[in-house]
């Protein structure tokens, strides 16, 4: 039984080697790309599919590693295919059924179901095949529904959504599209809880109609914030208990609450670093050692680092008291 089942393998085999052969004579087939392999040494592949396994299974899989697979798999290349698909689909019961959808494509696309997925293939106003958006939306389930909204696309409309999101673009009378192309979402741009500190990141996104209404001047300030803080704090309730020196590490965050405590001091934009003098005479902040000690002390670079507004405020007063110490004087009369 062993035998006859050996006789018929071979046999197999050599049928394939006959056909390529034939093919081969007729121009349709390349052999010589199996020259300068090695034989294979475990089962070949004419025994594996001829105990069942499929031909494209076998042949993506081994076709370039052995000379007898190269030669047996010959003969099961798909005619006018690409060399990438050379097989037809690798795995033809993933490329049917109620499970397959033309989005699963984007995944398959590569052998698994490589020839089925070239019917799917959208194409342009032109008639040419898609390079972008080639099988429609990526998420069809997320692009649908209740669940779904307008809004969502400035997030999903290269990616997820990219067949449905350009039927809900919105365009001026010239044709060209508006800034805010997509309509707002009502859940989420809407109503007291809507945050507007999240249009930092939301801008472009589902509620850029929101947003664009609540873009700030800060005209009335005496002193703008500057930088991007067109919808002011980016973190309110972290931004409340804040110290004007911590806005040294957090501008960026708090540029509403931090823009009235900037100076014009060179080097001292929040003013005095919060730190403490631990003395025989007591504990002191800035104004409080100066005024035991002197301020003699900010010729002391580091506490002229550390106390850079008190110190800027002791220089200025010892200014406007030398220029008022300063005798006035008259010219003679001539």
């Amino acid at each position: 039984m062993a035998s006859d089942r050996s006789l018929v393998v071979l046999a197999f085999g050599i049928a394939a080697i006959i056909v390529c052969l034939v093919n081969a004579e007729k121009g349709d087939i390349d052999i010589s790309i199996c020259e300068n392999m090695t034989e294979s040494n475990t089962t070949s592949c004419a025994e594996k599919i001829a105990n069942g396994d499929l031909p494209s299974v076998v042949c993506y899989r081994m076709d370039r590693r052995h000379k007898e697979c190269c030669e047996t798999c010959l003969r099961y290349r798909v005619t006018g295919e690409t060399e990438a698909c050379r097989y037809g689909d690798g795995e033809p019961s993933r490329c049917t059924g109620k499970d397959f959808q033309p989005s699963t494509c984007y995944y398959r696309e590569y052998q698994t179901c490589c020839q089925t997925c070239r019917q799917y293939v959208k194409t342009d106003t032109t008639g040419k095949q898609r390079t972008q958006c080639k099988y429609g939306d990526r998420n069809p389930d997320q692009c649908m529904g209740s669940s779904f909204h307008p809004g969502q696309c400035y997030n999903k409309e290269r990616y997820s959504c990219c067949e449905t999101c350009p039927k809900y673009i919105r365009k001026d009378r010239n044709g060209r599209d508006l800034e805010c192309k997509y309509e707002d979402n009502p859940k989420s741009c809407r109503g007291k809880n809507f945050d507007e500190s999240t249009c930092y990141w939301r801008y472009r996104g589902e509620c850029c109609h929101a947003c664009r209404r609540r873009v700030r001047t800060f005209g009335v300030l005496k002193s703008p914030p500057t930088g991007d803080c067109k919808y002011g704090d980016r973190r309110p309730e972290f931004c409340k208990s804040l110290d004007p020196y911590d806005c040294n590490d957090n501008e960026g965050s708090c540029c509403q609450t931090c823009a009235p405590f900037q100076l014009t001091i060179k080097g001292c934009k929040y003013g005095d670093f919060p730190i403490i003098f631990d003395t025989d005479e007591g504990i002191f902040d800035c104004t409080d050692y100066l005024a035991v000690y002197g301020p003699e002390q900010c010729e002391d670079s580091l506490i002229r680092d550390k106390c850079c507004h008190t110190c800027w405020k002791s220089e200025k007063t010892k200014n406007i008291s030398l220029l008022l110490a300063t005798p006035l004087r008259i010219p003679d009369e001539e």
